[in-house]
């Protein structure tokens, strides 16, 4: 809904703001500036390229085949806006033809890649650098191609508006020019709307930021052409309604570009952290964890009547519980950041019960998401409370519960033994539920544990 949304008031806004400049006389805004049209298009042309190298990284990461149709329709764009504008015009040769028809042909060329990625299906790349490294050179030689014929075209080709009509003369559209420009116009007009038309799909499925703005952008790209072909100052020294929408258009490129740097930023964080503690479980597992297992093994083994049964059982009880913990520890470390919280705390207690030879039902409610402090804290506290209804409780099935009524709740039910939770004495001995009370509390929860000798234990959390 919010990108059906948006993109109507994008939609709206462009209409309303054509009518109201174009159409009607209640405002005049045309301004003759040569210098504003050389800033227009040195930004189009670094906008287009930043955007396609973003859009390469982006390709890099996928291997997608949209991502390198869109990396090559922007990278037309930008050597259409520097070879074929900004450097003419700088160089104060932008007149005659040439500067008329080669960005006229290599922005319909680039629409049209454009529009394609927009509607590509998703299909991997096999040999992305060799695909890039074509790709590249396809789109090089496609603008070598435009510049000679045209060049060799000359004084062949129509010319595309008088320099001296000016937008001021009239308050209504003047749809002057050669025909075949103007034919230009409405297909990369056309090409642009059904672009939007697919990114926005594309981006109420996906969710992708940049996709969002690739909408949005195509659209206003749209209503650029549209007003092209009603008054042609792209081909004038007026800086008028089309040039505002074309500027829109780079514009809308540029913030899905930053979003897109954010994004990758935020991935390669995660890359980061995720390695990181793959490591950290590696060092736990073949270290701690390896002399846990010993201890526990030689422990058992002991004569007890070489010694105090009392102290061998401690010894054996402290170390499986030690071992429980960097299991734990090590499970926790190689969990994916991304994995969603229902999925994760079932996967939890599943992997936990299945240590002690119980089974868990899981009845979880999508879509919740926390931060990560009060995630990792969750995760520990239903490992835990697993753990001991499986360990202490003797629980054969247990049962885990996310919900919300009203507020978010984490509840681990079992049949096991129970216990009485007004004796002092039973509650020392169940260390672990001072450890997961605390756990609750640093992230601003309440733990509550009912039970009954006999009629197994109740664990809540809840969160604010």
């Amino acid at each position: 809904m919010r990108v059906r949304g948006g993109m109507t008031i994008v939609v709206v806004g462009a209409v309303a703001f054509t009518l109201l400049v174009s159409v009607t006389s209640l405002v005049q805004f045309a301004y003759r500036s040569p210098s504003l049209h050389i800033a227009v298009e040195t930004a189009a042309a670094l906008i287009s390229l930043l955007a396609a190298q973003l859009m390469y990284g982006r390709f890099r990461r996928s291997l997608d085949r949209r991502d390198l149709l869109l990396t090559a329709a922007l990278v037309l764009f930008a050597g259409a806006n520097l070879l074929f504008s900004t450097v003419p015009a700088v160089a104060s040769t932008a007149t005659g033809t040439f500067a008329t028809w080669a960005p006229a042909i290599s922005h319909v060329l680039a629409a049209t890649l454009f529009a394609a990625g927009a509607f590509a299906a998703t299909r991997p790349v096999r040999r992305p650098g060799l695909a890039a490294k074509r790709t590249l050179g396809l789109c090089v030689l496609a603008l070598a191609v435009i510049a000679a014929a045209t060049a060799l075209a000359g004084d062949g080709l129509p010319i595309a508006i008088d320099p001296d009509l000016s937008p001021e003369a009239s308050s209504r559209p003047r749809i002057v020019g050669a025909p075949s420009l103007l034919a230009l116009q409405l297909v990369v007009m056309a090409l642009f709307a059904v672009a939007a038309i697919a990114f926005a799909i594309r981006a109420e499925r996906t969710s992708d930021p940049l996709t969002l703005w690739f909408a949005v952008g195509a659209t206003l790209a749209a209503f650029a052409r549209l007003n092209y072909f009603l008054f042609p100052s792209l081909y004038s020294e007026f800086f008028y309604v089309g040039d505002v929408f074309r500027l829109g258009f780079f514009v809308a490129l540029l913030i899905g570009g930053t979003q897109e740097i954010r994004i990758a930023q935020r991935e390669l964080e995660q890359a980061a952290v995720f390695e990181e503690r793959r490591r950290l479980a590696r060092e736990i597992h073949d270290g701690m964890a390896q002399d846990l297992v010993f201890i526990v093994q030689q422990a058992g083994a002991l004569d007890a009547s070489n010694g105090d049964r009392e102290a061998v059982a401690d010894i054996v009880t402290a170390a499986r519980r030690a071992l429980d913990e960097s299991r734990g520890a090590i499970a926790a470390l190689v969990r994916p950041t991304d994995e969603p919280l229902a999925q994760a705390l079932a996967r939890v207690a599943e992997e936990t019960a299945g240590r002690w030879g119980a089974s868990v039902e899981s009845q979880m409610v999508e879509g919740f998401e926390l931060s990560p402090p009060t995630r990792e804290a969750l995760l520990r506290i239903v490992g835990e409370a697993v753990a001991n209804a499986a360990r202490h409780g003797q629980a054969q099935r247990i049962r885990v519960e996310l919900a919300q009524r009203p507020q978010l709740h984490v509840r681990v039910v079992d049949d096991g033994i129970g216990f009485d939770t007004t004796s002092v004495q039973e509650l020392r001995g169940r260390h672990g539920i001072m450890g997961m009370r605390e756990r609750a509390e640093q992230v601003g929860g309440l733990l509550q544990v009912q039970s009954r000798p006999g009629e197994g234990t109740q664990i809540t959390v809840m969160l604010p």
